[in-house]
């Protein structure tokens, strides 16, 4: 009876909602970007794990470009963020998302039709971090067919920024190509809704 006892108490403990911080917020352990001593930003060891935010294909930002070839983005959001987004609809200090490019593969049996995400082209991340950048949000290219790296610097403001800035629907993230991340917040944070 006292196992019984011990194995009921303990499933319960396992069932409770996390407490909060303090903070109003849960007392999951936020997840920050790192950097080394040079200031360059540290690829994530376990960004393949990180929530699926969304994905497109082909997605071009410049007007009348062709691009080269086609590719698919699929963009993921770091768990804690993801999580305080979802809660707030916010994006907290410290949201990172990363994006990941692939070519297109095709006719790999048994697909007989359509095209899916085939060789890694490219990782780049966008993080918000007021204390490395005055204006909030910086963006990183680690890389890509010739390999992935460790660390990279905060890519010119005019690169990825002034569009963000310009075109994002929420806080320098287009959340327009993310109906998944969109409909996580709380129906209140939505724009129109």
């Amino acid at each position: 009876v006292l196992l019984l006892a011990a194995a009921v108490l303990r499933a319960a403990t396992l069932n409770e909602p996390p407490t909060e911080n303090g903070q109003g917020e849960p007392a999951s352990e936020r997840v920050m970007p790192t950097y080394d001593s040079d200031g360059a930003l540290l690829l994530p060891k376990d960004w393949r794990r990180w929530v699926f935010a969304g994905s497109s294909l082909g997605l071009n930002y410049t007007e009348g470009a062709q691009p080269e070839m086609e590719m698919f983005h699929e963009t993921l959001m770091e768990p804690s963020a993801y999580t305080h987004f979802a809660e707030t609809g916010t994006f907290r200090e410290g949201t990172m998302f990363v994006l990941v490019l692939h070519g297109t593969g095709e006719g790999v049996l048994p697909a007989r039709r359509g095209r899916f995400a085939a060789e890694l082209h490219g990782v780049e991340m966008a993080v918000k971090d007021s204390t490395r950048r005055p204006e909030g949000w910086a963006y990183y290219n680690f890389g890509g067919m010739d390999g992935i790296r460790n660390t990279a610097r905060a890519m010119p403001k005019e690169s990825c920024y002034s569009c963000h800035i310009k075109h994002a629907k929420r806080d320098n993230v287009f959340l327009q190509f993310y109906p998944l991340l969109e409909d996580a917040a709380p129906r209140a944070s939505r724009v129109g809704g």
